[in-house]
């Protein structure tokens, strides 16, 4: 059993519900934090007054979340090709330095 983590229980409150989830120690804080970030999307949703009911809250957050992450993964492909070809450039004109 040496050397394998123990998972603690923690308290997330999202909706002012109480969750009793687990988790290992080293991801504490980043459940907290995504309990916190997930408990504000869901308070704006219920304030905007227009979904009713905390399942379909629940879908409306995710889906914003999802939306998010699909946009974000574009924003870092985009990001990483234009990387990818400026270091190609770079290299193409070091080799035509050195070749002279």
């Amino acid at each position: 059993m040496e050397g394998q983590q123990k998972k603690i229980p923690i308290t997330v409150k999202i909706l002012n519900q109480s969750y009793d989830v687990f988790c290992y120690e080293d991801e504490k804080d980043m459940l907290i934090q995504s309990a916190e970030l997930l408990n504000d999307k869901m308070m704006k949703t219920k304030a905007e007054g227009k979904t009713i009911g905390l399942d379909r809250i629940a879908v409306i957050s995710a889906l914003n979340f999802a939306n998010d992450s699909l946009q974000h993964k574009d924003i870092s492909n985009s990001l990483n090709s234009t990387i990818k070809q400026r270091i190609l450039n770079l290299n193409l004109k070091l080799n035509t330095i050195l070749e002279n």
